[in-house]
């Protein structure tokens, strides 16, 4: 089983809504995350998509990327989100995927600096919600984007098995 299927059954156990959701763990590079969920769970009264449940897919794209980068770091950790919000540009009107990428393509130092002393540390993330096929690299724009600031507490050696 790779890291991300073994990710994604992690979520679904541990956040049972992203199940509900028909959320999909589609790429990691150890940069960007990519995540994708149907439109049918996720529609409103209009049949567009509805706004938490985009809203959910986002932060699940952003909280994912921190954990993930914790790994590569051979931590682990209590990550939260402390802020977020979104603004939808247009509406979600078909299957539709969150694209999370680490600020400047790499782990901040001061981030990486932050967790080596403190055990803690704070990542400011973008995910952008686009419809359609799924993509490292869309070629429209996108439909929502969701700015949030995520606090990883306790972070410490992960042990290998």
């Amino acid at each position: 089983m790779t890291q991300l299927a073994r990710f994604q059954k992690r979520i679904h156990s541990m956040i049972p809504l992203s199940e509900a959701l028909g959320v999909e763990l589609l790429s990691y590079d150890g940069h960007a995350l990519l995540v994708r969920a149907p439109l049918e769970p996720n529609h409103n009264h209009q049949g567009t998509g509805f706004g938490g449940s985009v809203y959910s897919v986002a932060v699940i794209s952003a909280w994912g990327l921190v954990e993930l980068v914790l790994a590569d770091l051979g931590l682990a950790g209590n990550v939260v989100i402390q802020v977020g919000e979104i603004e939808h540009i247009e509406p979600v009107d078909g299957d539709f995927y969150a694209l999370c990428r680490l600020p400047g393509g790499e782990i901040p130092d001061r981030f990486r600096k932050s967790l080596a002393r403190h055990g803690k540390g704070r990542l400011s993330l973008i995910a952008e919600v686009y419809c359609g096929e799924p993509s490292r690299e869309p070629v429209s724009e996108p439909v929502a984007v969701f700015q949030g600031r995520f606090v990883v507490q306790g972070a410490h050696s992960r042990a290998v098995i």
